[in-house]
């Protein structure tokens, strides 16, 4: 909270320096975007290509192992006396959820501990009229607020009554003046966002 507190703070003295010159009304104002992904989504759902570290412990230490492995061209991983298991998608939480559960089932280990991390950094990018376009290391708290402050806020030239947030094949579209005004509106990021900041045409 007190991160977002303090982007938006930024956002918010960046953003009047900016728009000194210029006026502001009700007028063309963007609501708030109809889909707000949820505080606390996981921004660590594996991918092919992507590098685990894979630990085994609470076993025979004959049987204990640490691991670097990769997932595979059909999004799996393989991990002794159970083979290949698939991690497409899921998180480091559901991938040690899952590998615990068929050491049990399969008889292997009484009371298996694995811990597994993710090795993949994860980019948001902020691009148009802001002071310092860059892509920017995601992390769970960042937010559009966030990544705009992180880049310098925006440019005088800057509409900031329509930003699009670019998700996949999705466009949000959403209001940072709005957002100032009331923080919960900001948007928590997920990895791979692209925010969009046009150019005002007055």
């Amino acid at each position: 909270m007190m991160m977002r507190f303090l982007a938006l703070m930024v956002l918010a003295g960046l953003a009047a320096c900016a728009g000194s010159n210029s006026t502001s009304t009700g007028a063309g104002s963007t609501a708030a975007p109809t889909v707000v992904p949820a505080q606390g989504v996981p921004d660590d759902r594996l991918r092919v290509g992507d590098l685990v570290v894979i630990q085994l412990s609470g076993v025979p230490t004959d049987d204990q192992f640490i691991q670097q492995m990769k997932v595979d061209e059909s999004g799996s991983i393989s991990l002794p006396h159970i083979g290949s298991i698939p991690v497409l998608g899921q998180t480091t939480v559901q991938v040690k959820e899952r590998a615990e559960a068929l050491y049990k089932m399969g008889r292997y280990f009484t009371n298996p501990n694995i811990t597994v991390t993710s090795q993949q950094q994860r980019f948001v990018s902020v691009s148009g009229e802001v002071r310092a376009p860059q892509r920017i290391l995601h992390s769970r708290e960042l937010t559009a607020a966030g990544a705009i402050a992180t880049c310098g806020g925006f440019t005088e030239y800057a509409n900031k009554r329509e930003i699009r947030l670019l998700r996949g094949g999705q466009v949000i579209k959403f209001n940072a003046s709005e957002i100032m005004k009331d923080p919960s509106r900001d948007i928590p990021l997920l990895p791979d966002d692209i925010i969009q900041v046009d150019r005002s045409i007055f």
